[in-house]
């Protein structure tokens, strides 16, 4: 904070400004001052501003009780998970495309990889065939590309999921032909190509998939260190926005829980 505030003294001295701390802080100088510092970049800029701006609000509070002007943030939102009903009838729609790469297979993949898996975009689309394994119990686990995490599809989404990793072998599950590794709105805007004249779909979205998979864990109370950790989340509060989404257990549930009975 010294060293800012130092900073700035000396160049309004050096121009010329009044000796006055409000004189010095007035955003305008500020500006001058941190343009004129060269050898500060990025977030060093936005660093020393941000110092300058509350000594200026402490200031002002100080000498006129002015309150500091109040900081608008908002709530970061998580997309909604589909409904039941929304997702069945995805699956249904999907079996109805060919069965090409290009189409059903992707749109399957897609799915499966979202809702079945809770991949985010860029892991769905590095998910190759080789990533997906069928195990003797039939489980279908998926190999995240780009990290250590190993996912247990969800078993609506396992046939699925195996039969596009055995068509497409060493090639990626999702848009085989693309020209580069991640193509930018590619999913949007392949699924809104695939989607053209399905009536009474919502919008697809990769987003609301993994919501939906987080979501469904959550309502059947699965361990949430094990949801975050397949997630790949750093800790259970990233899994704070979801929880809106679950409702609260029944009273005979919590009982039977508290109790340990079956």
């Amino acid at each position: 904070m010294m060293l800012a505030l130092s900073g700035l003294a000396m160049y309004a001295e050096r121009v010329g400004i009044a000796r006055d701390p409000l004189a010095w802080l007035a955003p305008e100088v500020m500006t001058r001052y941190l343009l004129a510092r060269t050898k500060l970049e990025g977030s060093s800029v936005q660093t020393y501003r941000s110092i300058l701006l509350r000594i200026r609000e402490a200031l002002l509070w100080l000498e006129y009780g002015q309150q500091p002007t109040p900081r608008m943030s908002a709530k970061r939102q998580r997309a909604a998970p589909y409904t039941p009903p929304e997702l069945a009838r995805y699956l249904m729609w999907a079996r109805t495309l060919p069965p090409t790469s290009a189409l059903g297979g992707s749109a399957l993949a897609l799915l499966a990889l979202g809702a079945g898996c809770g991949l985010a975009r860029r892991e769905v689309l590095a998910t190759r065939g080789t990533d997906i394994t069928v195990l003797p119990s039939e489980a279908v686990v998926v190999a995240v590309p780009g990290s250590d995490r190993l996912v247990v599809c969800r078993a609506m989404w396992e046939e699925a999921l195996a039969a596009r990793a055995c068509a497409a072998g060493d090639g990626y599950l999702i848009l085989p032909q693309r020209q580069v590794d991640d193509p930018k709105n590619g999913v949007s805007n392949w699924a809104e190509r695939t989607l053209k004249g399905a009536s009474g779909l919502p919008e697809l979205k990769l987003a609301r998939l993994r919501s939906t998979w987080i979501v469904e864990l959550l309502r059947q109370r699965v361990p949430e260190d094990v949801i975050a950790r397949a997630a790949g989340m750093k800790s259970t509060a990233a899994l704070a926005p979801y929880r809106a989404s679950v409702p609260p257990l029944t009273t005979a549930a919590t009982a039977r829980m508290l109790r340990g009975s079956a």
